[in-house]
């Protein structure tokens, strides 16, 4: 989703991006897959019943195709962000051990391999779910026809039943639902990486607390502070309507969730599915909240240090510096609608529980199996 190439190379400036990449044309071939599949699940949605529930195949498919759409773009703008940010880390304090300077990209491998492997267990549990979901809703004596019929409804609501077709909407499904699920850990990165070099910066600060310090140095401190702020905001600008997406589906989803969870559970299949799912959503938003708003609590934390500055050492490079960092909003965004901040947590909590109260009010326990209507599109 993102066909930069050069990405395991030591040196920022190996990166590059071309059309004639191969990876660039698979993920074209992806876009205008994806692009057909949004079709069928929009034709079926609009020419049956419309409820707050039945759309969400619509905002699943179409979160996926528009995060393909702002990927693509993003990977012909990485390889200048890069070198970009290669430029301001060696404007940077250099750190005091290897074990610091290796320690952000420990912490990134971790959330990947955490959040894709729980992503993975996550679509197991849905496939098995889905197995009993098929042997319930047997239409025909072949349990795999039985099972791509029902996981794939929104091509077989057009066109008939082939092994070809139902072979295509699982590998477009398997790949949505990670791609649905990388969207956040990608905001997750970008968060870590710009918290990380704020910290760096204060690292810097705290060692020198309290100490006399020429203006020279408070200038210096003041100018890599100034180009981590620019730093963030390239790649808020670069990966805002990414962290819009995110957030705005992970509300959505909950919202359905919590709404379902109020309906009797079918089987224990479906009950361990549904539940692993609505934890792991929750995990995730809260993840992604907390990770995001690290950004702005490392800004802010350099004000900590300034205050800490001598009386007899005070000069206007530190009260310059101060006004700064007592001015700036310093955060990530979603397309400036919103600033990732611990404020947030509450307000995005705050709004599910007003929009469940609403959703409560005209619920009606239904049959999560019913055959009419696939709850695994």
């Amino acid at each position: 989703m993102m066909p930069v190439k050069g990405v395991t190379a030591k040196h920022p400036g190996d990166l590059s991006f071309s059309w004639r990449n191969v990876r660039t044309c698979f993920c074209l071939v992806f876009i205008a897959s994806s692009l057909a599949n949004f079709g069928l699940s929009l034709f079926k949605v609009l020419n049956n019943p419309i409820s707050f529930n039945s759309v969400k195949p619509i905002i699943f498919r179409g979160s996926v195709l528009l995060v393909l759409i702002v990927a693509l773009r993003l990977a012909q703008q990485w390889p200048t962000l890069m070198m970009y940010w290669h430029e301001v880390e060696q404007g940077l304090p250099q750190y005091p051990s290897q074990v610091g300077k290796g320690q952000m990209g420990h912490t990134i491998r971790m959330v990947m391999l955490v959040g894709m492997m729980l992503s993975f267990a996550e679509h197991l549990l849905s496939m098995i779910s889905a197995i009993h979901y098929a042997r319930y809703c047997n239409s025909t004596s072949d349990p795999i026809k039985n099972y791509f019929l029902r996981t794939n409804d929104e091509i077989f609501y057009v066109t008939s039943y082939s092994t070809a077709l139902a072979l295509w909407g699982k590998f477009q499904n398997v790949y949505s639902t990670f791609i649905w699920n990388y969207m956040d850990m990608f905001v997750m990165i970008v968060s870590i990486g710009l918290a990380a070099k704020f910290r760096q910066l204060n690292n810097d600060l705290r060692n020198f607390k309290g100490m006399h310090m020429a203006p020279s140095y408070w200038s210096e401190r003041r100018i890599q502070y100034r180009n981590i702020c620019v730093l963030c905001d390239k790649m808020d600008d670069a990966i805002s309507l990414i962290t819009m997406v995110s957030f705005s589906n992970n509300l959505y989803f909950i919202c359905v969730q919590l709404l379902r969870s109020l309906n009797t559970m079918p089987s224990v299949a479906h009950a361990v599915y549904f539940y692993f799912s609505l934890i792991f959503l929750i995990g995730r938003t809260l993840a992604v909240s907390l990770y995001s708003a690290s950004v702005h609590d490392e800004s802010r934390l350099t004000l900590r240090y300034l205050r800490c500055v001598p009386k007899d050492s005070w000069c206007p490079e530190v009260k310059r510096f101060s006004e700064e960092v007592i001015n700036d909003e310093v955060a990530l965004s979603g397309m400036k609608f919103f600033h990732l901040t611990r404020k947030l947590v509450l307000s995005v909590a705050g709004t599910i529980v007003t929009y469940e109260l609403v959703l409560i009010q005209f619920h009606e326990d239904n049959d999560l199996w019913d055959c009419n209507q696939s709850y695994y599109s």
